[in-house]
C-alpha cells in the first residue's frame, strides 16, 4: 500500500526550528498526512522505549532504520548487526537500510576492492540473519564519494550479488555523483522496493549550505518538486511499474524544515493520489 514518510531526524529539527517537542513535531506531521518515519540506528539503539512510546502515541510506524555497518574491516557481522536486528523486531519495523561502510579514499585501488568484496560477504551473511527478525534489506546510493554504492555501477554491484537485497531509490543522490536520475532508474528499476523523493536546487535559498557535487557544482536542499531534478518523470514511471511502496520525503540541511515538509506532502500528495 502506497505510504508517504519521511525521517525522524526531521522531526527532531523541526522541534529545534520551530521551538516545539518531537512529539509535537511528529503529531504535525502525522496530521498532513506521513504515516510512517525513517529512523536512523543512532535514533533508536538503546531508546527504543522511549520511541516505542513516541511511535505509538502519534499513530506513525517506521518504514525502515538506516544502519551503519563496518564489514569491509570488521568480519564480525552477527556482532555489528543484532543490535539494530533486535531493535527492529520491537519495534515492528520492517527494512534496514543497509549502509555497510565506506573506503579510506587514501588507499590503494587493491585494498578499496578487497573492501568492497568484503562488504558483498557481510550484506549476504546479514541477508541470512534477517528473516530471523521479520525484516528485509534495501540500499541506496549514497551520497559520498567514500561509499562504494555512490553510484550506479556501485549499487547495481551489490544488488548482483546479494539476492536478498534490494534497492532504496533516492531520487536526489545521483545527482551528486553527476549522474542522471532517470537513467539511474532505469539501470536499477528491476530490484527497487523503497523510494526516497529527495530534490536538488541549485539555487541558494534561507541560507542554507550547499553540497558539493563530484563535477563542482553546488546542490542545495529543495521541497519535493520544487527543485531542478526529474522527480515528476521518475515517480510516473514508479507508477507505471506499479510500485505501491513507501515513498520517503527528505529535506536534510533544510533550514525551513516544517516550510518544506508541507510543501512536499502537498506535491507528492497531489502526484500519487489526484
Amino acid at each position: 500500500m502506497t505510504a508517504i514518510a519521511t525521517f525522524y531526524d526531521h522531526m527532531k529539527e523541526i522541534a529545534k526550528q520551530e521551538g516545539a517537542t518531537v512529539l509535537e513535531a511528529m503529531q504535525e506531521a502525522k496530521a498532513l498526512g506521513v504515516e510512517l518515519l525513517e529512523v536512523s540506528e543512532n535514533n533508536v539503539i538503546g531508546r527504543e522505549d522511549e520511541l516505542g512510546s513516541e511511535l505509538a502515541h502519534t499513530g506513525l510506524g517506521i518504514s525502515a532504520i538506516p544502519a551503519y555497518f563496518d564489514f569491509g574491516r570488521d568480519d564480525d557481522v552477527e556482532k555489528q548487526c543484532t543490535p539494530v536486528l533486535e531493535s527492529a523486531r520491537f519495534l515492528g519495523a520492517k527494512r534496514i537500510l543497509v549502509i555497510p561502510g565506506f573506503w579510506n579514499m587514501e588507499d590503494g585501488e587493491a585494498q578499496k576492492e578487497e573492501e568492497f568484496s568484503r562488504m558483498i560477504e557481510g550484506v549476504n551473511r546479514l541477508g541470512e540473519l534477517a528473516p530471523r527478525y521479520g525484516v528485509s534489506l534495501v540500499m541506496e546510493e549514497y551520497d559520498a564519494e567514500k561509499a562504494p554504492f555512490s553510484t550506479t555501477a556501485g549499487v547495481r554491484r551489490f544488488l548482483d550479488n546479494c539476492p536478498a537485497l534490494s534497492c532504496a531509490f533516492d531520487t536526489g543522490n545521483f545527482r551528486f555523483a553527476a549522474e542522471d536520475e532517470l537513467e539511474a532508474y532505469e539501470q536499477l528499476k528491476d530490484r527497487v522496493t523503497h523510494v526516497h523523493l529527495k530534490d536538488r536546487s541549485y539555487r541558494q535559498a534561507n541560507g542554507e549550505m550547499g553540497k558539493r557535487a563530484l563535477d563542482g557544482k553546488l546542490i542545495y536542499p529543495a521541497p519535493v518538486g520544487a527543485g531542478d531534478l526529474k522527480i515528476e518523470p521518475i515517480l510516473s514511471r514508479l507508477k507505471q511499474a506499479g510500485y505501491e511502496g513507501v515513498y520517503t520525503i527528505e529535506h536534510y540541511d533544510s533550514n525551513r524544515m516544517l516550510e518544506y515538509l508541507k510543501s512536499s506532502v502537498k506535491w507528492v500528495k497531489e502526484k500519487l493520489f489526484s
